[in-house]
């Protein structure tokens, strides 16, 4: 049977070929999805982990880094330093903004606002440019330089305020929201001169405080001291805060993202099911042959199965070749999705279920093959 199987596919050759494309398109969209999926969860993982803290102070109630509004006391940094065992509590704001650049589409952006000469809480890795070194400066997220075509050294301007565009940050943004960095003496000036807020008193001016410990410090002991000291404070670490952050993409984007991915499994099956119906169609006469020379219905199921796995194995790795030129072009083009095709957990779980699709699969011409008359072969 083995032999017969790849002989039949090797002498439909341009058949066996298209079928392999078409089972690898389907298999690429659902690794494209699960891609998706994983890079939304990676980016909110990394706004908390990139901002290098041991700590992080947040607003008491408030347990997210992203989507959340926390407002602190500005005397928090003041007595925070002061606990032994801590070295610094740089501060950091997020303050949500639109920007449009002539008339062209708009585009949310979060203002990560820190202490730019201590340098705690700005980008983690910048692909092109410096980091903030002369007030006015900003560092944007590569998504808006691709999209609006900035590079270093353009302005950038919010609200009637111009910034100058010092460096871009490579993959600072999360919950389809570009992130740019500017400094809290260019946030002062930003909230005056802008025309975009009126009454200072309503705008965050403190909105975390990221934490640098000494090397021997117990974060447990001086996580209890910030709190005690700071009522109106609650202390993570920022592995906490990024779990949190992920759990609440679960909850926005989970259900969404699984209805997608469930439809293009769906559709998968279907693919691989109306490919073994028209080999079945396409093969009734050689099927009726072997029906007469007396191989059973189980048999005949079996090579469709054998066959229908080995179209499997050999699609999956174009698949995965579909796929990360796909993700190659989206993360070139709009950088602000990340799309990691190749994460170990979704390809395995997809081959699996790839695997599971082609068993059914082979299974839906049974009662085509089951009514098939081997007198087939006698007829015109």
């Amino acid at each position: 049977m083995f032999k017969l199987i790849f002989r039949q596919l090797n002498y439909e050759r341009p058949r066996t070929i298209l079928t392999c494309v078409a089972i690898a398109s389907a298999l690429a969209v659902i690794l494209l999805l699960e891609g998706f999926q994983s890079g939304l969860f990676i980016q909110l993982k990394n706004v908390a982990l990139n901002r290098g803290a041991d700590l992080i102070v947040a607003q008491r109630g408030v347990s997210n880094f992203i989507a959340s509004r926390s407002l602190l006391p500005q005397m928090s940094r003041e007595r925070i330093e002061a606990i032994n065992g801590v070295i610094t509590a740089h501060p950091v704001t997020m303050v949500p903004v639109i920007y449009e650049k002539q008339g062209f589409r708009k585009s949310p952006v979060i203002f990560v606002v820190y202490d730019a000469r201590a340098g705690g809480g700005g980008p983690s890795r910048i692909k092109t440019g410096k980091s903030i070194l002369k007030p006015g400066e900003i560092v944007i997220d590569e998504s808006l330089a691709v999209l609006y075509n900035l590079k270093v050294g353009d302005p950038f301007v919010v609200a009637d305020f111009e910034f100058r565009i010092s460096g871009i940050a490579e993959q600072a943004s999360a919950l389809f929201t570009a992130f740019s960095f500017i400094d809290y003496g260019d946030m002062i000036d930003f909230f005056f001169d802008s025309d975009l807020v009126g009454d200072i008193s309503n705008l965050p001016l403190l909105s975390y405080l990221l934490v640098e410990l000494e090397a021997d410090a117990n974060k447990d002991v001086i996580a209890k001291a910030i709190e005690k000291v700071e009522s109106e404070g609650d202390v993570f670490t920022p592995e906490q805060l990024s779990q949190n952050d992920v759990a609440l993409g679960h909850t926005l984007f989970g259900p969404v993202m699984s209805v997608l991915i469930g439809a293009s499994y769906i559709v998968t099956l279907l693919v691989v099911g109306m490919i073994m119906f028209a080999a079945v169609h396409a093969r009734l006469r050689s099927l009726g042959v072997l029906k007469a020379l007396g191989f059973r219905n189980s048999s005949l199921i079996n090579g469709l199965l054998l066959e229908s796995l080995v179209m499997i194995l050999i699609s999956f790795p174009l698949a995965i070749g579909f796929a990360s030129v796909a993700a190659w072009v989206i993360e070139t083009r709009v950088p602000l999705y990340l799309v990691p095709v190749t994460e170990a957990v979704p390809v395995m779980r997809t081959f699996l279920a790839a695997l599971v699709l082609g068993v059914i699969g082979a299974y839906l011409p049974y009662r085509l093959i089951a009514r098939l008359d081997p007198a087939i072969v006698f007829r015109s």
